[in-house]
Formats: structure tokens, sequence, C-alpha cells
């Protein structure tokens, strides 16, 4: 148990240093969007003349954003989801359909890096039809947050393996308690 409780710890530190990046990237993508969208408004409507790569950019940006904040969501139990089951189960049988759907991300998780990564390789030597930049900028954000969720996943999921033994050190998704961890 303690080289798995040490791999929780490790995980648990680079999680909170991605997590905290991932949140600063959400912001600037956010503010970024914010600014094509209303540089498009405001060049279209107000000055009658419409920028050609406004939408096209926007569009990549939420690409972009949506990669970056699905690891937070991931690690705080945000993600939609039908808690009926985890409800009615206490102790190590909910630790154990922990550890299953975990289980299941991680390996999900597995495919989606390696489909991103051909997917993005394929796509570099095609370029945006706006602004002429390579779709292995745009199509990269899949398999970078992939990683990273897949650590995140790794960290659940032992912390589910842990739970097996000691259920109140194992997984947490209750109310808006975040999923496994005790910190912010």
């Amino acid at each position: 148990m303690k080289p798995l409780i040490r791999s929780i710890v490790a995980l648990e530190r680079i999680n909170d240093v991605s997590m905290r990046l991932c949140s600063y990237a959400v912001i600037a993508l956010m503010a970024c969007i914010l600014a094509v969208v209303c540089a498009g408004v405001f060049w279209r409507y107000v000055l009658n003349d419409a920028l050609s790569w406004t939408e096209e950019t926007a569009k990549f940006l939420m690409v972009w954003l949506v990669f970056a904040g699905a690891p937070i969501a991931l690690r705080k139990a945000d993600h939609a989801s039908i808690d009926i089951l985890p409800d009615m189960l206490s102790g190590r049988l909910r630790q154990g359909l922990f550890v299953m759907i975990y289980l299941m991300i991680v390996v999900f998780l597995a495919v989606l890096i390696d489909q991103g990564i051909a997917f993005a390789l394929q796509a570099w030597s095609q370029t945006t039809a706006t602004t002429n930049i390579s779709m292995l900028y745009i199509f990269s954000a899949m398999p970078i947050g992939a990683v990273i969720m897949l650590l995140v996943g790794l960290e659940l999921l032992f912390r589910g393996v842990i739970g097996l033994s000691d259920p109140k050190a194992g997984v947490h998704c209750n109310g808006k308690e975040r999923a496994g961890t005790s910190g912010a």
C-alpha cells in the first residue's frame, strides 16, 4: 500500500500544478474568445466591415478551452453524472464502483491520447481557412488535454483502490466535495 500512497501523493502534486495551469489557461482562453467575438461584432455591426478570421479563431479557441477545462471538471467531479447508483452504495462497494469507473476512464483516455496524437499528426500539413495556421496546433488540444485528464484519472483510480481497504481515504463525490482530494 505504501508505494500506492506515494504514487497518489506524487500525482496529487503534479495534478495540483496542472490544475492551476489549466485554470489560468481557461481564464486566458475565455478572455481571448471574448475579445475576438467582441471585435467581430464591432467590426461587422459598427464599422460595417466584417473581419474574416473572428469566427474561425473563436471556434478553435473553444476547442482548446474544452480540453483545458475538462481535467478541472474531472478532478472536481463536476462532469454531468448519474449519481443514483453511487448514492445507494456505501463503503467498499462504493469505492469498488469508483475503481471500475475510473479504470474505464483511464482506458478511454489512453485510447484518446493515442488516437488524438495520430489525428493531430495527420493534420500537420492542413491549414485553417482564414488564418493559415497548421491544424496540428488546434488538434493538439486533444492529446494534451487527455494526458492531463489521464493523470487526474490515475490519481482518482488509485484513491479508489486505497478506498477498498479504507473507504474514508477513498474517492468522495458528495455535494461540492472534490473527488478524492482534500485541497481546493
